[in-house]
């Protein structure tokens, strides 16, 4: 399974040209989430993962610890998606958000 710290994936220079997805309820994201991630829940995505990604582009996935996240990377897998977890997800978020410039 592929994993990226969020401190490493916040200084990434290129950032804004990447995909990456809330897997967390709605009214979890609605509360406050990464600027730019759209909001897919973790049920959606892996039920039905051909109507939301596309096997050529890479997607980060985050939920709001990373456990979630975690499992669904590795069973996108395995489906041939490339997806790459934000490890501790949207905690670690707030905890390194001061990194954005």
């Amino acid at each position: 399974m592929k994993s990226i710290s969020m401190r490493e994936f916040l200084l990434k220079k290129e950032k804004g040209s990447l995909f990456f997805i809330d897997i967390r309820e709605h009214y979890q994201y609605e509360r406050g989430t990464i600027q730019g991630a759209k909001n897919i829940p973790y049920r959606l995505l892996k039920e039905t993962p051909e109507n939301y990604l596309l096997k050529e582009e890479v997607y980060y996935l985050f939920c709001e610890n990373g456990f979630q996240s975690s499992r669904l990377v590795a069973f996108l897998e395995k489906k041939g998606y490339q997806v790459i977890d934000l490890e501790g997800g949207y905690e670690a978020f707030l905890k390194y958000k001061n990194m954005i410039k």
